[in-house]
């Protein structure tokens, strides 16, 4: 396993641990928590409720829906995962697990992705986006990702992380991307991205099972993996206000967006947003 790459049982690590491994470049992956397992129940049940089919039929191609019935579909599943509070309380009881407190997390909403096969047309929001940091888009640099699949995904169905640019300028769209025209169309790129190649040995190419949980800074770069199976997944975003976000969160070296979406960031116990 890569030295940049932690598998671990979840268990109360604590913010100190966390933020200062997370802020170094480390990536996690966590097991084994029966909240993200419920998070997933709640996405399947809502599949079958919105069309009608089981997520695993869906994935095999043994459905019967057209393109603009699937897209139509997809919007709406995407919108009820977004306003579930129940998979953000459940989130919440996860990120207990690890040792943070409910007060100090502010957390995006839940976002459900999905990535067709290679040399499809995508459907819903949320496109397979380029290679991007997260943060040229909310300009909080002490941003944590969370990304899990609903389904076992392989290293090249999944997505990958490059560990070589964490402190290193890239060039990237961030002046000309516009989050409000993101919001009005359908195939406009949820984030700025950069066009530099990438080779694939410096990606680190990433094996999720289902229940499993990938955790980065959202200063890392990274992207999209897709092969010959579609993808589902959810991914989230959360700030922590700790004094060690302060101290040791990423510094902005090629972000040129001018506004701090701190309104994307909401404490789900309180409702109030990222101040």
């Amino acid at each position: 396993m890569p030295k940049s790459l932690l598998n671990l049982t979840v268990k109360k690590y604590g913010p100190d641990y966390i933020h200062k491994k997370i802020y170094d470049g480390k990536v996690f992956i966590f097991n084994n928590s029966n909240y993200i397992n419920n998070i997933i129940n709640i996405v399947e049940q809502y599949f079958i409720e919105i069309f009608g089919i089981e997520i695993k039929t869906f994935l095999c191609d043994k459905d019967n829906l057209k393109f603009p019935e699937k897209e139509k579909l997809f919007l709406k599943f995407q919108n009820k995962i977004k306003l579930c509070r129940n998979i953000s309380l459940n989130f919440l009881k996860f990120l207990n697990e690890l040792g943070l407190s409910s007060e100090l997390v502010f957390m995006d909403q839940s976002s459900l992705r999905y990535s067709p096969q290679k040399g499809f047309r995508p459907f819903g929001k949320l496109i397979p986006t380029p290679p991007h940091r997260d943060t040229w888009a909310s300009n909080i640099f002490g941003q944590i990702n969370f990304w899990f699949p609903i389904h076992d995904v392989s290293p090249n169905n999944s997505i990958y992380i490059v560990p070589k640019y964490f402190k290193k300028k890239i060039e990237n769209n961030s002046k000309q991307w516009c989050y409000e025209t993101f919001k009005k169309s359908i195939n406009y790129p949820s984030a700025p991205y950069t066009k530099i190649k990438i080779k694939d040995h410096d990606k680190l190419h990433i094996k999720i099972q289902k229940g499993q949980v990938l955790c980065f800074s959202g200063h890392h770069l990274h992207g999209s993996h897709q092969n010959d199976k579609k993808r589902i997944n959810l991914e989230t975003r959360i700030v922590y206000k700790s004094k060690l976000n302060s101290d040791f969160k990423p510094i902005n070296n090629d972000s040129y967006g001018k506004t701090k979406k701190k309104n994307w960031f909401k404490n789900v116990i309180s409702n109030k947003y990222l101040d």
